[in-house]
């Protein structure tokens, strides 16, 4: 019995360094463009309008922990942009500004030579902020939070083992009193591992 344990206890303690160089902290920093696609809730029929974001390079900021090279899991602040939303007829009834905080499960394969794949699925809190065109009412609140879903797939390259780049496309989903939609995205940026 003491035999068994000095035998795990010593593959436990070797394979500690491997899983130390593919887990750890990590922040990142960078711009995204965005364009939504979005129907009203007063309808039976959900007449849906696309819009490309009118601000570009939506600031987007990420932290999260690597388990291993397989999992991990990360948040997020996004800024979603700034898009003209339309009634039930088509017409321009004002603009939304949207924005996120996400929190999500991220699962993906470590190449050699420091380049990674990922996908990511998890929940997401949408605050939309609207202003009403002239003539216009709005339907909610100017200012609502929603809950919704973040799912995004990509890619990375790490130059060294603290530095690297990301390049990835996330969609979020959301439904307020209003509107029902989602904006999505690619995101280039900067990541930092701790």
């Amino acid at each position: 019995m003491k035999r068994s344990v000095l035998i795990a206890t010593c593959l436990i303690s070797l394979s500690l360094p491997a899983l130390a160089d593919d887990s750890g902290f990590y922040m990142g920093a960078g711009f995204a463009n965005g364009k939504l696609s979005a129907c009203t809730n007063t309808t039976s029929s959900c007449d849906t309008f696309k819009r490309n974001s009118e601000d570009s390079g939506h600031l987007r900021l990420i932290g999260g922990y690597d388990f291993n090279k397989y999992f991990g899991i990360e948040a997020g602040l996004s800024g979603l942009g700034t898009y003209e939303v339309q009634d039930t007829s088509g017409f321009n009834a004002g603009k939304v500004k949207a924005s996120a905080v996400t929190l999500a499960a991220k699962g993906g394969y470590v190449f050699p030579k420091g380049f990674s794949v990922f996908g990511k699925l998890g929940l997401a809190s949408v605050n939309t902020k609207y202003t009403a065109n002239p003539g216009w009412t709005l339907a909610g609140s100017a200012d609502q939070n929603s809950t919704g879903l973040v799912i995004g797939l990509g890619g990375q390259y790490n130059i060294n083992d603290m530095a690297g780049f990301r390049l990835f496309t996330e969609i979020v989903t959301y439904k307020d009193d209003g509107y029902t939609g989602a904006v999505g995205g690619t995101t280039l940026m900067a990541v930092f591992k701790f």
